[in-house]
């Protein structure tokens, strides 16, 4: 699994840390946080993280994308890329 994706805190909001975080069944993945800390806001920068999954077979997970900040961010250019291996 692979996302990229570019993120800034909205107009309104308080600078600081954000961040992303590739999901497994809605619990973030520790060693996919994705962390920026933008000087200003609508200030974007490009993140990414990659991680391989293993899901046994006949069986499922649920992989998505957290926003594990405290607040709101923007997120454009979003792409998310799941490549099954046998």
């Amino acid at each position: 699994v692979h996302f990229g994706a570019n993120i800034a805190i909205p107009t309104g909001g308080t600078v600081g840390p954000i961040s992303l975080a590739i999901a497994l069944d809605g619990e973030a993945i520790p060693s996919t946080v994705m962390t920026v800390t933008p000087a200003a806001v609508d200030n974007y920068f490009n993140v990414s993280s990659s991680i391989f999954i293993d899901i046994p077979r006949a069986c499922c997970s649920h992989v998505s994308i957290r926003n594990i900040s405290a607040g709101d961010i923007n997120v454009q250019n979003a792409n998310l890329i799941v490549e099954r291996s046998a």
